[in-house]
């Protein structure tokens, strides 16, 4: 192998590895805005539960429950909110200077590990806890089906109506910017209908 081949095997394994942190980083922000705000969604509505103001599970907890639920619950979404935040996302970094078909491929990649990973702390999570009320299952039920939706219709609709976005001509270069919140969209939409 000459120093010219060298050079270049290497240059492509910076590029496409600059290419899978991005598009990881991206799924990765995306999916845990999503589960954030569902999840916070749901504190506030058992925190409304809690003071009898609406009914959110059909078993009877008291106040107590209902409020320790929505605080974790809170508390949990805060957190994966936070986290996006301070990802590459949160710092503005986005895929530049690559083909849009190169960054499709590695976003759908992307939004099929996090799917994955977020299934596999589900399914660490759900061992251990044990007895807790309703509303804390109803949130790790939220996990599954976030890294659910992330691992089937994330893939299929997001990720390609994020590219025509993306590919949006220069006439209309301001739609390029709705690439990321559109696939923030259609996850959370997609979750809100697989839980229902």
């Amino acid at each position: 192998m000459t120093d010219t081949q060298a050079n270049t095997s290497m240059g492509l394994l910076k590029r496409y590895g600059i290419l899978a942190y991005g598009a990881f980083g991206t799924m990765a922000d995306v999916g845990l805005m999503v589960l954030g705000a569902i999840l916070v969604g749901l504190a506030v509505a058992v925190a409304i539960g809690g003071f009898g103001l609406m009914v959110v599970t059909n078993e009877d907890l008291s106040t107590g429950e209902m409020l320790v639920s929505a605080i974790v619950l809170a508390v949990t979404g805060g957190f994966c909110l936070g986290v996006a935040s301070e990802g590459p996302l949160g710092r503005g970094r986005r895929l530049v200077g690559f083909k849009l078909w190169e960054v499709g491929i590695g976003r759908t990649l992307a939004v099929f590990l996090v799917g994955f990973v977020g299934l596999l702390i589900y399914e660490f999570v759900g061992g251990l806890v044990d007895g807790v009320p309703t509303p804390i299952f109803h949130g790790l039920e939220v996990m599954r089906v976030t890294g659910v939706v992330g691992m089937t219709i994330m893939p299929l609709v997001g990720v390609p109506l994020s590219l025509a976005f993306r590919a949006a001509p220069d006439k209309y270069a301001w739609v390029r910017n709705g690439d990321l919140p559109v696939m923030f969209v259609v996850w959370a939409v997609a979750v809100f209908l697989q839980m229902a």
